[in-house]
């Protein structure tokens, strides 16, 4: 037993060490300013560990440190088909998440985070409304980090709200550009990392239009509740040295 205590206290700490030199080795490079990610596994999370769905969404990765801004694919539309019991878990877990993100001694706080939801907010019912509506209101000024929280999403909704928007602003089609459709879409900022956790290839119609040519999609094994601070930081090295290869291209 004490040999086991030994062997525990030695791997804990050696996984400290990795992921100290880890960070600070990141914090050496350029840094990704908006980091997107599909937070996939959490059913399968919640299998593989007896516990349920909503105590498997419980276990979510906390802002990604140095990063500016941080997008997570929360719901798409497409989950409306799931189970009802599913979408109510589904629904209660959020409402009651984003009443308690905001509070006092959170990652809010620590770093001043700005919490954005976007989406086709109108289907979601009016207890989740609500939630939403007071913790966009109580973060609204704050200038350090901002979180995008995408529900009731896809890409596909967003690209064509943004031409109807574009369309009755303009007046004419002619008017139209990647610039004025830009304006229009939930979030602006283009997508320097795509992250997708539980190891399944598809990009599930999340935020196409701000992916471009140079955005990397890492797919990584670990379920979403597995995924911690060493697995980011194991992508964010992996991001640098891409983008350090394609400056010396250039």
């Amino acid at each position: 037993m004490i040999l086991v205590h030994l062997l525990h206290r030695i791997l804990t700490s050696v996984l400290l060490y990795m992921n100290d030199f880890i960070s600070e080795t990141f914090r050496e490079g350029p840094i990704p300013r908006h980091v997107a990610f599909i937070m996939d596994g959490n059913r399968r999370y919640a299998r593989q560990n007896e516990v349920t769905v909503a105590e498997g969404h419980s276990a979510d990765q906390c802002f990604a440190l140095g990063i500016e801004i941080v997008s997570l694919y929360a719901f798409s539309l497409e989950n409306f088909k799931r189970p009802q019991e599913q979408v109510d878990t589904l629904m209660r877990l959020l409402e009651g998440s984003l009443l308690q993100i905001h509070g006092p001694n959170t990652f809010v706080e620590k770093h001043d985070v700005q919490i954005r939801v976007v989406g086709r907010l109108e289907l979601l019912d009016e207890n989740v409304m609500s939630a939403i509506a007071r913790t966009m209101e109580a973060t609204k000024d704050n200038k350090g980090k901002v979180l995008n929280i995408c529900i009731a999403y896809t890409a596909r909704d967003e690209i064509a709200t943004a031409i109807r928007e574009t369309v009755s602003a303009c007046g004419s089609s002619a008017k139209i550009t990647e610039i004025s459709l830009t304006d229009n879409m939930f979030m602006e900022v283009p997508v320097d990392l795509m992250i997708r956790t539980s190891g399944v290839y598809r990009l599930s119609d999340f935020m196409l239009w701000q992916c471009h040519q140079h955005t990397p999609i890492e797919v990584v094994e670990r379920n979403w509740p597995d995924f911690g601070r060493f697995d980011m930081g194991v992508v964010l090295l992996r991001w640098q040295r891409r983008r350090n290869q394609v400056l010396v291209e250039f």
